[in-house]
C-alpha cells in the first residue's frame, strides 16, 4: 500500500519531466509537490465551507483550486516559468483572505506562509532574484499583518481554532519534510549520477580506464588476501587502424561500441570489463584458473568472429580480436605486473596471427 502511494506521488511529481538530471528537476519537483499539496487543502476547505454553508468562502475556495490546478497544468504543459509564478500568488491570496476573515490570527492559519516562504527560496533561481526576494518579503509581511492585526467577526469557535492550529503545524512540518527530503534525494542522486558518467566511458559504455584499474585493485587484494586464483586479460581489435582508414572513424566508433556490447553479454556476471584505452579492453576474472578463463575469454573471440558490424551505409566490417591472459601465481606482489604479462601475452597473440588468444605464464 505504501509502495503503491509512493510510486503514485513519484508519477505526479514527475510529470512532463523527461530528463532525469535536468538543471532544474530539483525545483519542479517542489513546483509539482506544492501544487499537490495546495490544491488537496483548497479540496478540505472547500468540502469545509460546503458543508457549514458558507457559500462565498466555498466559491473562493473553488476559484484557488481551479488555479492550483491550471498552474498545475502549466507545470506539466512546459509552462515552468507561469507554474513557478502563480503558485505563491494563489498560496498568498488564500492563506491571507482565509485567515482574515475566517480562521483568524488565534487558529494560527496564517503560518502557513512559511510554506510560501520555503518555496521561494527553493524554486527561485539565482538569476530570478527579484521574483525570489518578492516572494520572500511578501510572505514575511503578510504573516505579519495576519500576526498582529486584530480580526474581528470571525465564524469560527475557540476549540476549533485550537484543531485548526495543530492542524497547521502538522502541514507546515510535513510539507518542510517532503521538500527537505526531495533536495536531499535530489543531491543523491545526482552525485550517484556524475559517479557513473565519471567511471563510464561515453562510447561503449563500459567502465573507463580508471574505474577498470580500480576494480583491478580490489579484485587483486581480495584475491591475495583469500588465496583465490584471479586471472587477467587484455583485448585488442584486430586491425582497427585499418577500419578507421577504411570506412572511417564513424565506423571504428561504431565497431568499438559493437563489440562491447557482445564482450559484456559472453563474460561472467562476476567478472569485470572497461576499455583501456583506444581499441583495447581489460576483462578481470575472479575465482577462476587460467583454463576455465580461457574458456571464458575464446567465447568472446567466436562471439566477436561471428558478429556483423552494419554502417548506416549497408557496409559490413568483419571483425576480429586478439586476446592475452596473465594469472596471479605466488611471487606476484602487484596488480601491475600482471597486466604487464597479460599485455605480452597480447602482442604474442598479434605476433601469431591475430584472432586468436595467448596465455602468458612466465614471470
Amino acid at each position: 500500500m505504501f509502495n503503491t502511494i509512493k510510486k503514485l506521488i513519484d508519477k505526479l511529481l514527475n510529470l512532463g519531466f523527461a530528463d532525469d538530471f535536468g538543471n532544474d528537476l530539483n525545483q519542479k519537483h517542489v513546483v509539482s509537490f506544492s501544487y499537490l499539496a495546495f490544491c488537496s487543502g483548497c479540496l478540505i476547505v472547500l468540502f469545509l465551507f460546503v458543508f457549514f454553508q458558507m457559500f462565498f468562502l466555498a466559491s473562493f475556495s473553488f476559484v484557488c483550486l481551479s488555479l492550483g490546478l491550471l498552474g498545475w497544468r502549466y507545470s506539466y504543459s512546459g509552462y515552468y516559468e507561469r507554474a513557478q509564478v502563480l503558485m505563491p500568488i494563489v498560496s498568498s491570496v488564500q492563506v491571507f483572505v482565509l485567515s482574515f476573515f475566517y480562521f483568524g490570527d488565534s487558529s494560527d492559519f496564517h503560518w502557513l506562509f512559511v510554506n510560501v516562504l520555503i518555496y521561494g527560496v527553493i524554486v527561485f533561481r539565482a538569476d530570478q532574484r527579484f521574483i525570489k526576494h518578492s516572494v520572500v518579503i511578501s510572505s514575511v509581511v503578510l504573516f505579519l499583518i495576519c500576526e498582529f492585526l486584530t480580526i474581528e467577526g470571525l465564524h469560527i469557535t475557540a476549540e476549533s481554532q485550537n484543531v485548526v492550529a495543530v492542524t497547521v503545524f502538522l502541514f507546515v512540518s510535513f510539507y518542510v519534510a517532503v521538500v527537505i527530503n526531495l533536495v536531499i534525494s535530489r543531491l543523491k542522486s545526482v552525485n550517484s549520477h556524475l559517479r557513473t558518467l565519471a567511471e563510464m566511458d561515453e562510447l561503449t559504455g563500459l567502465s573507463n580506464r580508471r574505474k577498470v584499474l580500480a576494480d583491478a585493485v580490489n579484485i587483486f587484494a581480495d584475491s591475495v588476501i583469500n588465496g583465490l586464483s584471479c586471472v587477467f586479460a587484455i583485448i585488442d581489435l584486430d586491425h582497427f587502424k585499418k577500419i578507421n582508414d577504411t570506412y572511417g572513424h564513424e565506423a571504428g566508433d561504431l565497431a568499438l561500441s559493437q563489440i562491447a556490447k557482445v564482450m559484456s553479454s559472453a563474460i561472467r556476471p562476476q567478472d569485470e570489463i572497461g576499455r583501456y584505452g583506444g581499441e583495447e579492453f581489460i576483462v578481470i576474472m575472479r575465482d577462476i584458473n587460467l583454463n576455465q578463463a580461457e574458456v571464458v575469454v575464446e567465447n568472446i573471440r567466436k562471439s566477436v568472429e561471428e558478429m556483423l558490424v552494419e554502417t548506416e551505409q549497408g557496409v559490413v566490417i568483419p571483425v576480429t580480436i586478439s586476446a592475452g591472459l596473465a594469472a596471479i601465481t605466488p611471487d606476484v606482489s602487484r596488480y601491475e605486473e600482471i597486466l604487464a604479462q597479460a599485455d605480452k601475452g597480447l602482442y604474442s597473440a598479434k605476433r601469431n596471427g591475430r584472432n586468436r588468444i595467448f596465455i602468458q605464464s612466465e614471470y
